[in-house]
């Protein structure tokens, strides 16, 4: 009476009930609506009616448009979204629609084109999830975020101001804007910073003003000591030269006066023996005086004797004549002996008077040579005064040079010392030109700064510059003038 059911039967009923208890899984845990594809609704399940709070009748029949904003629903975007349904295209995605009353909800859906058994579209189901709490929360979390996210561009904004008004140099700005809550600390921190800052800018631009006008009168006081130090080092090496040719001098002046000495002793021997001659002399002279004296004797005991010979000669004539003829040449001859006396008697006359005046010559040679004597022993003393005088300045002139070799000596040492200050002096004047400049590029990027207020940088003192004395030189070296050393006084200031 009853057939027994096919395999195949049982799989199709088995499959049905599987399919029949999907869908009602599927009816009690989400809603449920399908559409014609116009967008006319067919039917919706009670999940759909109770989370879009209408009931059937306010549903069935009515336009999938009932459930958008007019605006979206008037849109080329929403016709194309039937469009793709019509196409048999399946949607999945999160929607945005409207409840009863405008109420917003949120479906997490699923638009599924369905096919009879030929693979013809005849209507589309929609299977949906509220997700309304869960997007609302999201909203809000967007909500808050967006506004976090305009709070800290505000921040970021005012901030970038304040840091490209930092760039610019300007120390004077500060964050004013109200900050929220969460950047008020940033705001705090800003304006500390920037306040710091321009305490410690304006410290720096107070100390490089400072350090400008110090450098300055570093770089005067040591142009000024570059400008001596070179002077000096001249007037030195000047002094030092005049100093070699004076020592040469000096040195020459001690060989002289040796020399001299030498000489003068020489002279002094000298007129010590001519002492001596003259001494021998005018005891010569005496010699001879004696001698005139003892002949002007003899010479008178001839002339007596021819003046007693002339008496006897004339006797012997006187007796001759009374003799006569016998006496006659006894006559003769009394007469010749008396011629004879007669002539020895004028030549005794003449002898004694040639004696005389020989006597009298030799008496004033004598007086003369005693005076020549005298005047000998005088220049003797006074040639050994001389001598002694020469021996004197002969010892100063050596000591003379000697010290000039050792103060020669001590000036070019001084001369190298003042060489080496000098290129030190440089050295530091270069250093303090760079010093200088530095000064002035700080001072030129403290300038970059506005610290609200006019830095009064004080003008360097410069002190007055001493001027040494100049060398007065003449056309010979040796005529050169040593230039006076400067006033202690100018050089305390260093």
């Amino acid at each position: 009476m009853f057939k027994r059911k096919s395999r195949a039967d049982e799989a199709a009923e088995s499959a049905v009930a599987e399919l029949e208890a999907i869908m009602g899984a599927v009816h009690k845990s989400q809603a449920v609506i399908e559409f014609e594809l116009d967008g006319t609704i067919i039917k919706a399940n009670e999940n759909f009616y109770a989370a879009m709070g209408y009931s059937p009748s306010e549903v069935v029949g009515r336009k999938h448009s009932l459930f958008v904003t007019p605006d979206y629903g008037a849109s080329d975007e929403y016709r194309d979204f039937w469009k793709k349904l019509n196409r048999g295209e399946f949607m999945s995605d999160k929607f945005h629609r409207l409840a009863k009353g405008g109420r917003t909800i949120w479906l997490q859906a699923t638009y599924n084109p369905m096919f009879d058994k030929s693979g013809k579209l005849y209507k589309v189901i929609k299977f949906a999830t509220d997700i309304t709490a869960t997007e609302l929360q999201h909203q809000k979390r967007d909500a808050e975020s967006a506004e976090a996210r305009e709070q800290q561009v505000f921040a970021v904004e005012a901030t970038a101001k304040a840091l490209a008004r930092l760039a610019k140099g300007d120390l004077t700005y500060r964050i004013v804007e109200h900050f929220p809550d969460e950047y008020e600390r940033l705001q705090a921190d800003f304006n500390a910073a920037i306040e710091r800052l321009h305490d410690v800018m304006t410290s720096v631009a107070v100390a490089s003003g400072a350090i400008q006008s110090g450098t300055g009168e570093i770089t005067s006081a040591a142009d000024d000591l570059s400008r001596r130090t070179e002077r000096q080092a001249a007037n030195l090496e000047e002094t030092a030269a005049a100093l070699d040719e004076i020592t040469a001098t000096v040195r020459k002046t001690a060989e002289g006066a040796k020399e001299a000495q030498g000489v003068v002793s020489a002279a002094r021997g000298d007129a010590e023996a001519s002492g001596a001659v003259v001494s021998d002399a005018i005891a010569a002279m005496g010699k001879i005086e004696a001698s005139a004296t003892q002949i002007s004797q003899i010479v008178g005991v001839i002339d007596e004797i021819a003046f007693q010979t002339n008496l006897l000669a004339l006797n012997a004539g006187v007796e001759a004549a009374r003799a006569g003829e016998a006496g006659r040449g006894f006559a003769v001859v009394a007469s010749e002996v008396r011629a004879l006396a007669q002539r020895s008697a004028e030549a005794a006359k003449e002898i004694k008077a040639l004696i005389t005046a020989s006597t009298a010559q030799v008496s004033s040679g004598v007086d003369l040579v005693g005076k020549t004597g005298e005047a000998l022993r005088r220049i003797v003393g006074e040639v050994a005064k001389i001598t002694d005088l020469v021996t004197e300045i002969a010892a100063s002139a050596q000591e003379q040079a000697v010290g000039l070799a050792q103060v020669n000596t001590a000036i070019n040492d001084m001369d190298q010392m003042t060489q080496q200050n000098a290129a030190m002096v440089e050295e530091s004047t270069a250093a303090s030109h760079a010093l200088a400049q530095q000064a002035t590029e700080l001072d030129g990027a403290m300038a970059q700064f506005a610290l609200g207020q006019q830095r009064a940088v004080p003008e360097p003192q410069r002190r007055p510059t001493a001027v040494p004395m100049r060398i007065a030189a003449s056309g010979a070296a040796t005529a050169r003038k040593l230039e006076p050393a400067p006033d202690a006084d100018r050089w305390e200031e260093f």
